[in-house]
């Protein structure tokens, strides 16, 4: 159980005091970062729906178990390589497509049970010493027991339709793009899978999504481990350069990934359209990037996992459309222009959350 008192510090800053020492969480609710003490992590909410997503600053895991035969630098060495193969990895998680449902046929009706239950109410009041009356009773049961068995079957087929119906009328709105459908179903699939991510609306054929990313700096530990060329193990220390190279590709891991799940969700969903937001010192969520993934690019026809690896790639081929700023000197993403009109309307939507 968690103890500690919290406050608002400003707008979108709120500091809380535990028993791990102070933490700050940044952003709004639907694209909160907590960092201090404990574990950096990022949150996603919308609604009564908040997805926790935990990522350790450097990539390093805890230590293997007392005994191991491995080496503190190997066990270092090791842990960051599976740090960054994970956070590299994402996109290419398998995806279950959803399939129309099918309410499971009723139990049937149990004979046995029926006919204690019919001669129980025959026999109700009855005082156990007149017996002839007790034996009428149970044969007046038995008498009833073929008509209340047909009456029991019917109704249970009747409520196994009745939630068919609902079910294929579910499934219509899915497909049909009912946007409150389609919001309850991708939130619910994104809390399932445990993923840093919310829908904001749906026009159409087109679903918006949320994602929540750490900064650089948290995500990206500082050293890479690489082979010398002698075999041996190395942590050599990262350029900026490089840095955000595996920060962005992470990034565009993770939001394929994301892509990917809510495609496979949403069978009538054609475009996602994916803000990337990151907060921005105590200045509030900064958005990174605007991505458009059209279905036939991410997920088509009824593959198992993306089958695009990177969003850079896909930019570069005319078949996603992107929107950033890497104009630093190091290649890093800086925050887009509040002033760009999509920008501007996922910020207002944001501060009216």
């Amino acid at each position: 159980m968690a103890f500690g008192v919290g406050f608002r510090v400003a707008p979108g800053v709120r500091l809380r005091a535990g028993r791990r020492g102070p933490r700050l969480s940044l952003g709004p609710r639907i694209a909160r970062v907590h960092v201090g003490g404990g574990t950096p992590s990022v949150s996603t909410g919308r609604g009564a729906v908040t997805v926790w997503h935990t990522l350790s600053g450097g990539g390093h895991q805890p230590a293997s178990p007392p005994g191991s035969s491995r080496s503190r630098k190997e066990q270092e060495w090791a842990s960051v390589r599976n740090h960054l193969d994970a956070l590299l990895s994402q996109h290419e998680r398998p995806v279950t497509h959803a399939q129309p449902p099918v309410v499971p046929e009723p139990p049937p009706v149990d004979r046995r049970a029926v006919r204690r239950e019919l001669r129980a109410q025959q026999r109700a009041g009855l005082p156990w010493f007149r017996r002839g009356e007790r034996r009428a009773a149970r044969r007046r049961a038995d008498a009833a027991l073929p008509a209340v068995l047909e009456q029991r079957r019917t109704e249970r087929q009747e409520e196994h339709r009745a939630a068919q119906r609902d079910a294929d009328g579910w499934w219509q709105a899915l497909c049909g793009n009912d946007p409150d459908t389609v919001l309850a179903r991708l939130e619910d699939a994104f809390t399932a899978q445990e993923l840093p991510a919310a829908p904001t609306a749906v026009e159409g054929a087109t679903a918006h999504i949320v994602v929540s990313v750490l900064p650089v700096e948290q995500l990206i530990g500082p050293r890479e481990p690489k082979l010398t060329e002698a075999g041996n193990l190395s942590l050599a220390r990262m350029t900026k350069t490089r840095r955000h190279e595996l920060y962005q590709a992470a990034v565009g891991s993770a939001v394929i990934a994301i892509a990917a799940e809510a495609f496979a969700t949403c069978p009538g969903i054609a475009t996602l359209d994916v803000a990337v937001l990151c907060p921005d010192q105590l200045g509030g969520p900064a958005v990174l990037l605007l991505a458009e993934l059209p279905r036939s690019v991410v997920l088509p026809g009824d593959a198992e996992r993306p089958v695009a690896s990177s969003l850079t790639e896909l930019a570069a081929t005319q078949r996603a459309r992107l929107v950033l700023d890497r104009g630093s000197r190091i290649g890093a993403w800086r925050p887009l222009d509040e002033e760009h009109a999509d920008v501007r309307e996922l910020l207002d939507a944001l501060d009216a959350e």
